[in-house]
């Protein structure tokens, strides 16, 4: 909701292109993604299919992990990877209301060594 809320456009991924990282990256540059948030179930395999193919993320402006909990593993991968490109934030909120209530946007050296990334 916050995407048409500032005026943008919200692109629903049918579900077999999205899980397959190729399609993915093809719809995010047909349709100018500039937001893009997931679990990090589907974003962590297919931002490391990105970095081994080296496909272009320039349009990229945040990333969000949400819906299920990040390990502080995957999360700084994500960060180290692609933290000068984008923002990078974990987003925490109740699935029944379908907001995030609370996010986590620190420096890679306040992250916890082991364990989820904070949601807040």
């Amino acid at each position: 909701a916050r995407t048409l809320y500032n005026g943008g456009t919200m692109v629903i991924v049918p579900k077999d292109d999205r899980i397959d990282p190729s399609r993915l990256h093809h719809w995010m540059e047909r349709e100018r993604v500039t937001i893009f948030e997931s679990t990090p179930a589907l974003i962590v395999p297919f931002l490391e299919y990105v970095h081994e193919q080296q496909l272009d993320m320039s349009r990229m402006e945040l990333l969000i992990t949400s819906s299920d909990s990040c390990s502080v593993a995957d999360y700084r991968t994500l960060q180290e990877r692609f933290g000068s490109l984008f923002r990078i934030i974990n987003a925490y909120g109740v699935t029944e209301a379908a907001i995030d209530s609370s996010f986590y946007d620190e420096e890679l050296a306040k992250l916890p060594q082991t364990g989820h990334v904070p949601i807040g």
